[in-house]
């Protein structure tokens, strides 16, 4: 039985529980995440779900959401103060909100990812269909019946088609030709970063497949 358990905050919650965060960074992202989901979503439908020990001590923070029909599970930010990294808490809170998208019978959950958390979600199986337009890196697979912790078997196990359903148009409309917009900068970042992710980065695959059914 997990030790953890989630709690939602709302955006008067959130403020008063990321208000004892100290270190600048943390800070900052947090600040930026409130004023991001000021911006695109309502805290009275969504908000934010942190990760709590048995003290109810908060842990690490997701903001997630999952649309109307269920089809998607958008992670937009996660994040964790620096007193409590290095502990496991991101995957934690991460592996609980999986498991609630699957009790919701949601289908599929996408993401995107800077390059700085790429071996956090790589160590977890997560592949990549290539850069967006900003240089983030775009990942839309279906959830693993079995939980997180068996996305990287789905995905071995799997091939492009089986993985992309029937979003092949939307994740190539995500990705085509969007590392040729790139910063000299951004594309150094990127030639980096696919030698890392290896098998996990997708395009070559994601692009014969859109050729092959074109």
């Amino acid at each position: 039985m997990s030790h953890y358990h989630l709690e939602h905050l709302g955006r008067d919650a959130y403020i008063a529980s990321t208000a004892k965060i100290t270190d600048p960074r943390t800070v900052k992202f947090a600040n930026m995440s409130l004023q991001w989901w000021d911006k695109h979503f309502s805290w009275q439908a969504h908000g934010c779900v942190v990760l709590c020990d048995s003290e109810n001590t908060h842990l690490c923070y997701i903001f997630y959401n999952i649309n109307r029909y269920r089809m998607y599970m958008t992670v937009h930010n996660i994040f964790t103060p620096f007193a409590f990294r290095r502990n496991g808490y991101a995957y934690e809170l991460l592996k609980m909100v999986f498991d609630l998208a699957i009790s919701k019978h949601v289908k599929r959950f996408k993401l995107t990812s800077i390059s700085n958390s790429l071996d956090f979600y790589l160590a977890l199986g997560f592949v990549y269909w290539g850069v967006t337009s900003i240089g983030d890196y775009y990942c839309d697979l279906p959830i693993p019946l079995q939980g997180l912790d068996m996305l990287g078997a789905m995905v071995k196990s799997a091939d492009t088609l089986t993985l992309t359903g029937k979003n092949l148009d939307k994740i190539c409309t995500k990705v085509s030709g969007m590392a040729a917009g790139l910063t000299p900068e951004q594309t150094l970042i990127l030639d980096s970063d696919k030698i890392k992710m290896g098998d996990s980065y997708l395009l070559d695959a994601l692009l014969d497949l859109n050729n092959r059914s074109a």
